[in-house]
C-alpha cells in the first residue's frame, strides 16, 4: 500500500476517544480516494543453463510481446537452444507512456495499469484500556483499468473489483493523530 507508513494528521489535534468516525477522518486526511497502480516489466529478459528460465521470465516475455504489438517497444531477440535474451527499446509512441525504474532484475519499464480505490474502514476496534488507540481494516479494490492493464502479464495479484484490506492501527501522540499500515494487503474473506 502506498499510504505513508506513518501519517501525522494536521498538527495539534484535540485528544479525544478514538471512534470509528474519527478513524475514518484520520484515513481521509492521509490517503487518496484513488491511487495510481503501476506494473513493471524488465527491459532485458534472459536465461541460460546456469540461470534457468522461471515463471516470471515467461510472463515478462509475453508482456514485452504485447507491448511490441501495441507499438510501444521494439524487442531484439537472441534465441539459442537453451538460452534466450530479449531486450526491449521504447519507441517514440511508447516514450510518453512507459516510464523507467531500477529493480532487482535491472532497469524496468513501468506504466499505470489501474487505480486502487478505497472503500472505507470496517471492523474498527478500540483498545480496551487506551481510549486513543485502535485498529481497523481499510477495504479497497483495483478498479479503472487503463488500456495497458491487459498488456502487463507481469502484474501479480491485481485482479479488478476483488476486495482487499489493509490492516491499520491508530493512536494519538504528541498532539497528533497517527496511523500505521501494519498489513499492506490481505484478501477479504467472503461473508
Amino acid at each position: 500500500m502506498t499510504l505513508v507508513l506513518l501519517v501525522a494528521v494536521a498538527g495539534c489535534a484535540r485528544e479525544e476517544p478514538l471512534t470509528s468516525a474519527k478513524a475514518e477522518e484520520i484515513v481521509r486526511a492521509g490517503a487518496f480516494r484513488r491511487e495510481p497502480v503501476y506494473a513493471e516489466v524488465p527491459r532485458r529478459v534472459w536465461w541460460t543453463p546456469e540461470s534457468p528460465r522461471d515463471d516470471y521470465d515467461v510472463l515478462a516475455v509475453k508482456t514485452l510481446e504485447h507491448l511490441e504489438n501495441a507499438g510501444l517497444v521494439t524487442v531484439k531477440r537472441e534465441l539459442g537452444s537453451d538460452s534466450a535474451e530479449y531486450v526491449a527499446t521504447v519507441t517514440q509512441k511508447g516514450f510518453s507512456i512507459l516510464g523507467t525504474a531500477p529493480s532487482a532484475r535491472g532497469q524496468v519499464y513501468r506504466a499505470k495499469i489501474c487505480e486502487k480505490v478505497y472503500e472505507g474502514l470496517r471492523n474498527f476496534v478500540r483498545h480496551p484500556n487506551e481510549p486513543t488507540v485502535g485498529h481497523a481494516e481499510l477495504v479497497w479494490h483495483y478498479r479503472n483499468p487503463t488500456p495497458l492493464y491487459p498488456l502487463f502479464e507481469t502484474k501479480r495479484n491485481k485482479p479488478l473489483d476483488v476486495p482487499f484490506a489493509s490492516h491499520v492501527s491508530f493512536w494519538f501522540e504528541d498532539g497528533q493523530w497517527k496511523l500505521n499500515v501494519t498489513v499492506e494487503k490481505a484478501e477479504v474473506p467472503d461473508t
